[in-house]
């Protein structure tokens, strides 16, 4: 096989391991666990992972100016991020949190990108923003005129969108340092920092709810999202974006929808209805229209 014939291989086994991850945390949450419980055990793993890392490899270490800026993407894309994620599984399901975090974090990322640098949209750019925001809709309600009676599922879209927003932000903040201390090493300080804000949320959730349930689901999520899901998938991603270009992985995403739909039809026998996959389609329509010159 050539080079990129494995490189495709690794794209593939990345997106099996994150599609899976939605119907692994709705597994553990089943089963008891409190979704910031499951964000926290994630990343105490991937975090032992990433300190291994560091002491075998010893890679530069963040200059002081760039420390506020780490601590930032540790906020919004550990410290809230996961834990909008999880809640969003809980409230709305694996299928639409995961449609609506892909699908629409490309979307967000371009309104972000053209918002931050003052940039026009094209008429066809503003039809395809819409297409995508109807198809949001649909996704959430399932074309149900009742929808407003389903404040869970409402609130658990809303965490996806939230979520959508939120990587856009940390995609357009953090891309000079990515560029300065390399995608893996960036990625571990986040990881790291954002671990320690993730230990204050724990203790109010301690206060307010009381203890939460760790059933064995819940270590196997952990193991699962930290192993294979941040340490195991981001260097097989890094790797497919060593020989093959941007665009053809990132396009690849568009499809971890389709596979947390299989797995979760598979492991917990649970589907969408037709609308909300219209929907789906419709915003991958946005995110095609918004993509042109």
């Amino acid at each position: 096989m050539t080079k990129q014939t494995y490189l495709y291989i690794f794209l593939a086994l990345t997106i099996l391991i994150w599609g899976n991850s939605f119907v692994v945390v709705q597994i553990a949450i089943n089963d008891g666990a409190s979704p910031i419980m499951i964000a926290m055990a994630r990343f105490l793993v991937a975090s032992s992972i990433f300190g291994v890392y560091f002491l075998v490899k010893r890679p530069r270490l963040p200059e002081r100016s760039d420390l506020r800026t780490f601590a930032f993407l540790a906020f919004i894309g550990v410290g809230i991020y996961y834990v909008f994620q999880y809640y969003g599984v809980r409230l709305a399901g694996p299928s639409i949190t995961s449609i609506l975090v892909t699908l629409l974090c490309p979307i967000m990322i371009f309104s972000m990108s053209f918002f931050r640098l003052g940039e026009r949209l094209s008429s066809v750019q503003k039809t395809g923003l819409a297409v995508s925001a109807v198809g949001s809709f649909f996704v959430i309600t399932n074309g149900n005129i009742e929808f407003i009676e389903n404040w869970e599922g409402i609130i658990g879209g809303a965490f996806g969108i939230g979520c959508a927003v939120l990587w856009a932000v940390y995609t357009v903040e953090g891309k000079k340092l990515v560029r300065k201390y390399e995608p893996f090493n960036a990625t571990a300080y986040v990881s790291l920092m954002g671990t320690a804000m993730l230990v204050p949320m724990v203790a109010l959730e301690f206060v307010v709810v009381g203890p939460s349930e760790f059933p064995f689901t819940m270590l196997i999520a952990a193991l699962y999202l930290g192993v294979l899901c941040t340490a195991v998938g981001y260097v097989l991603w890094f790797k497919a974006l060593t020989g093959l270009t941007a665009s053809s992985t990132g396009a690849t995403l568009y499809a971890e929808p389709i596979v947390t739909i299989a797995f979760a039809w598979m492991l917990l026998g649970t589907g969408i209805g037709w609308i909300a996959a219209v929907g789906g389609v419709l915003v991958l329509v946005g995110i095609v229209l918004v993509s042109r010159r």
